[in-house]
């Protein structure tokens, strides 16, 4: 298929055709954007290998890379493929006890390391690494630890650059040769995920893997050779990898930023981003950047803002049943088809208002990122629908993605041309799918099921875990744990997990993922967690919107000051009629499906505790860390509370003693 067998090699070639093109734009320490050329690159990716070769590095073996997004990740995990070694990469949201157990595991003698923060978890833990011999740290300027006292061998990221010149003037043509027999089926990475249970496993993809999917991906995105765009999403994460792997072989330059939406916008607007794929969040954050520009702490704005969107959304949604992009289970009778297009009616009575929208807010809304901005990619997790309305409505084109990091990770894009809002998409061309019912028979259209997949970009395996590789991957098909329903027309529509199907004590199965994005469209709110296993009725964990709540607080006369305030029951009330009236049989909830407690938390969620680096809810962890509230939630926390209150005066009675 190509001329090229693993992704080093695929830069490599790429160099000798656009050899003063700019793979990356990152930031200098006074904030301008500085561009790197192709044949700068290769020249950097090759001494890193031969860098890592004149240190010891064998071919093959596993190299960890423990950095955040930075130019000279690229680098480092491009070297250390080129050599046909996988990398073993993780961000500093990693804890040391995760980063003893994935460097221990994968065997790692050398691992790369972006600053003292994560030099500091390695060291603090290296008793357990017993293979660790080096360690490449890529900015030292506040390492302050005593390496002396170390046996290991450390080596700064400019070190290894000028070692590995001194090799190549030394072996010519070496790390080239080595670079050049790499094979497809070579492992690429292992990337360590800790999944439902917290146990990490080590998901191992091939270069097969991510190459296999660069076509299906150009027919969904086609992007254009000398298009930007901005990288805001953890660099080792498999969906940022596959989408900079695409990039960089249709010939699209690399623009490094942060993900905060005050940062993203600008940089979009001064580099002239064409495109960009980020997560739900990221979104969510610039949406709510737009409603502020456009309404600011005008009430009356405000209300004609939405007004405004509310018929905005109307009209496309109008516009795409008459046009047939809708999530049909059944083949729509012809008269139904016909009497769709009457819809021309009703729309035409709102098109003045969606004008006036437009001229008022989403014609500058269309601007935010930058004149050059054609559309952005969503994934890692499912879009509120509320943000997939707003914006396809106001004809900023936001496609929704999805895949996993088994599956590296496309499996379906919703296509340009026919966007079907609130689904994923069909199943890319690189691959199949299946939706399974529990019996193992495939699922009708309108039925839901487990998804599963098959194709050259499923995994090798979890890495030397066989017996779990085993539990999901059988007969080539990959098991995704993901509660899926296909349209007629073979549109998927992801429905939440199925381990996070919630069963309340009457028998009823509830998917909480629903729910949490209705939930959360309240401006009162910002996150959601549904809960309720085995009990009586589903409850909620709710992180309040402090401005909203401390104004409307103001506006009803409540005294008190935040987060005291969430303790008045009319602050309580308040949010439990908003929830009501969302989650209620009008917006096409069951009774069962209904909220019946809840329970405030204070503390934002944060990546790497609450929350997973592709910023989805991690709920083994939610419910650890507020196990009380749910308890008290529940009315279960008293007997509890009680006992452990006696246990500790009989331990503080008997330690008096």
């Amino acid at each position: 298929m190509f001329m090229f067998a693993t992704v080093p090699q695929m830069v490599y070639e790429k160099s000798f055709q656009a050899p003063n093109s700019f793979v990356q734009f990152s930031k200098n320490k006074v904030g301008t954007f500085e561009g790197i050329t192709y044949v700068d690159f290769i020249r950097s990716m090759l001494n890193f290998s031969a860098g890592l070769l004149s240190i010891g590095t064998e071919c093959g073996e596993n190299v960890g890379l423990i950095s955040d997004n930075r130019k000279e990740w690229l680098v480092a995990s491009m070297g250390i493929m080129a050599l046909r070694c996988p990398d073993i990469p993780r961000g500093s949201e990693a804890t040391g006890k995760d980063l003893q157990y994935i460097l221990s595991f994968a065997e790692c003698k050398t691992v790369v390391t972006e600053n003292a923060y994560s030099l500091k978890k390695i060291l603090e833990n290296s008793s357990s690494i017993p293979t660790l011999k080096n360690i490449i740290i890529i900015d030292d300027s506040n390492v302050k630890e005593d390496l002396q006292k170390y046996s290991f061998s450390f080596y700064k990221y400019e070190q290894i650059l000028d070692m590995g010149i001194e090799y190549r003037n030394k072996n010519p043509g070496v790390v080239e040769e080595i670079l050049k027999s790499g094979q497809e089926e070579d492992s690429a990475t292992i990337i360590f995920t800790s999944g439902t249970t917290g146990t990490p496993k080590g998901v191992e993809l091939t270069h097969k893997n991510f190459l296999s999917q660069f076509e299906s991906m150009h027919n969904d995105l086609n992007l254009k050779n000398g298009d930007k765009t901005l990288c805001v999403l953890p660099i080792w994460h498999v969906y940022e990898r596959e989408m900079e792997y695409y990039e960089l072989w249709v010939g699209v330059s690399l623009c490094y930023s942060k993900p905060v939406a005050s940062m993203i916008i600008a940089d979009c607007v001064k580099m002239q981003i064409n495109f960009m794929a980020c997560v739900p969040r990221i979104w969510d954050a610039i949406y709510s950047t737009i409603e502020k520009q456009a309404t600011g702490k005008s009430k009356g704005k405000k209300v004609l803002f939405h007004l405004c969107l509310g018929c905005t959304k109307a009209v496309k949604l109008f516009n795409d049943i008459m046009r047939g992009r809708t999530f049909a289970t059944k083949k729509p009778l012809w008269i139904l088809t016909w009497l769709n297009k009457l819809l021309w009616v009703p729309k035409i009575f709102l098109l003045p208002m969606r004008s006036l929208g437009n001229m008022l807010f989403f014609n500058k809304a269309r601007l935010i990122l930058g004149p050059s901005f054609k559309f952005g990619l969503t994934g890692g997790g499912g879009i509120p629908p509320q943000i997939d309305k707003f914006y396809n409505s106001i004809g900023l084109k936001l496609l929704e993605g999805y895949g996993l990091t088994e599956t590296a990770p496309i499996v379906a894009v919703r296509n340009k041309k026919r966007s079907v809002l609130q689904t994923i998409g069909k199943c890319a061309t690189h691959c199949e799918v299946r939706v399974v019912d529990k019996y193992g028979r495939e699922c009708a259209p309108g039925h839901m099921g487990v998804l599963y997949v098959r194709g050259p970009n499923v995994m090798k395996g979890y890495y030397k875990q066989p017996e779990l590789t085993n539990e999901v991957l059988k007969d080539g098909w990959f098991n995704t744990g993901d509660l899926c329903i296909r349209s007629y027309y073979g549109d998927l529509m992801i429905k939440g997990r199925a381990k996070d199907t919630i069963v309340l004590r009457s028998g009823e199965n509830v998917e909480p993922f629903p729910i949490e994005c209705k939930i959360n469209e309240s401006p009162y709110i910002v996150q959601s967690v549904v809960v309720g296993q085995d009990k009586n009725c589903l409850g909620a964990l709710i992180l309040p919107c402090k401005d909203e709540i401390i104004k409307y607080a103001q506006l009803n006369n409540i005294q008190g000051e935040y987060p005291g305030l969430l303790k008045n029951p009319k602050i309580s009330e308040m949010i439990f009629k908003e929830i009501e009236h969302l989650v209620s049989s009008k917006n096409g909830f069951k009774n069962f499906e209904k909220i019946g407690k809840i329970a405030f938390i204070e503390k934002p969620f944060e990546v790497g505790v609450e929350l997973s680096a592709k910023g989805t809810i991690i709920r083994y962890k939610v419910q650890e860390m507020y196990k009380w509230q749910i308890m008290n939630m529940y009315n279960e926390g008293g007997l509890v509370h009680n006992l452990q209150n006696l246990a500790e005066k009989i331990v503080s009675n008997s330690n008096k003693r």
